[in-house]
């Protein structure tokens, strides 16, 4: 927690930084999508996901993200809290290809998962179409327990609305 804190930290001086010179509003953005297990652990989940940000200038946005990822094989919850940096190849003015990239941690939000946390990160593209995006990724979860962990990775799809 202390690497994303300081992470962030510097992002919101290097944002502070580019206020003089390029425009930055408001990036809001709504997710349902759906991870397919892959590797030792697989299991699948349904992804609840939000990232409340702001976007600098056409060609990147920033953000904090809070989600529910509900596994189906153990009916538990893990809600991951990351840092979202998205690039933007904005190929017109309605279509956005993406790159983006989460990094942060989850923490067990049911009895199953009490007590389990673990690291989170996601490498996926993606395309916005107005205020509509659709998103294929790849997102390594790592739950540990007592220095035991274990890696349930997982392709993920999403679809959602960016504001």
């Amino acid at each position: 927690m202390k690497r994303l804190f300081i992470l962030l930290t510097a992002v919101a001086i290097g944002i502070g930084s580019l206020q003089a010179k390029t425009p930055i509003k408001y990036h809001g953005e709504v997710d349902l999508g759906y991870s397919i297990g892959v590797g030792t652990f697989a299991t699948g989940r349904v992804n609840i996901h939000t990232i409340q940000g702001v976007e600098i200038g056409k060609y990147f946005s920033t953000g904090i993200g809070i989600g529910a990822d509900i596994y189906h094989e153990f009916p538990d919850v893990m809600v991951p809290i990351y840092l979202n940096l998205k690039g933007y190849l904005p190929v017109s003015k309605i279509v956005k290809p993406y790159v983006s990239v989460d990094i942060g941690g989850g923490i067990g939000a049911s009895e199953g998962f009490s007590g389990l946390s673990g690291s989170t990160y996601t490498i996926a593209v993606g395309v916005k179409a107005k205020m509509f995006k659709a998103q294929l990724g790849y997102n390594v979860q790592r739950l540990s327990e007592s220095g035991i962990g274990i890696n349930m990775n997982a392709v993920q799809i999403k679809l959602g609305v960016m504001f």
